[in-house]
């Protein structure tokens, strides 16, 4: 994102600027439509399955998510949003698009588990709060997308990017394996 809206940013600030609020705009539809679903899976789980059995279950996901973060394999589909939207749309209407295909979280490519494991958390655990934790990520991706599309960083090397995404990766997976061994404590002591 940062490298399509920091260009434009710099070309035509206010095609970027549209670009960037159709991008939360996009996130926002996206995470709306993906709390519903969430929500209602979430709902059957808490009727069909004991807390301490749902903990554990989450415990297993955090393992998984911050092993996989560790090992630099953060599970995720191959695909990114589509390049040549950018040479046939409009700022705020691709912004809208790339939003919504963003928001969707399964649809684009990863860089760490944190997403996984808090829509897991939703999911096992509170699933009321699936409406609340959907904008946030979403509002807060375009925020960071914005703030560093306005940066100094925003045209970062491809080498450079790699080293970051390994330690952002590393540093995921031990956050992650932090939160099951809390999550394991709790189920231990329930």
């Amino acid at each position: 994102m940062a490298g399509v809206a920091g260009p434009m940013l710099r070309r035509n600030p206010f095609e970027g600027v549209r670009f960037l609020v159709g991008l939360a705009v996009g996130g926002v539809i996206a995470g709306v439509l993906l709390a519903i679903p969430v929500f209602l899976a979430g709902m059957l789980l808490q009727q069909v399955l004991p807390e301490p059995l749902r903990l554990a279950l989450l415990a297993a996901v955090a393992v998984w998510l911050g092993v996989a973060d560790l090992r630099d394999r953060t599970p995720h589909i191959w695909r990114q949003v589509p390049q040549r939207l950018v040479r046939t749309l409009p700022g705020g209407t691709l912004g809208v698009v790339w939003g919504i295909d963003l928001g969707l979280l399964f649809t684009t490519q990863k860089t760490v588990s944190l997403i996984w494991l808090a829509l897991a958390a939703v999911l096992l655990v509170d699933p009321a709060s699936a409406p609340i934790l959907l904008l946030c990520v979403v509002l807060v991706a375009s925020l960071l997308v914005s703030l560093w599309s306005m940066s100094k960083h925003a045209d970062l090397p491809e080498r450079r990017s790699r080293k970051w995404v390994v330690r952002a990766r590393r540093a995921s997976g031990v956050t992650i394996l932090a939160v099951a061994l809390s999550l394991v404590v709790a189920v231990v002591q329930a």
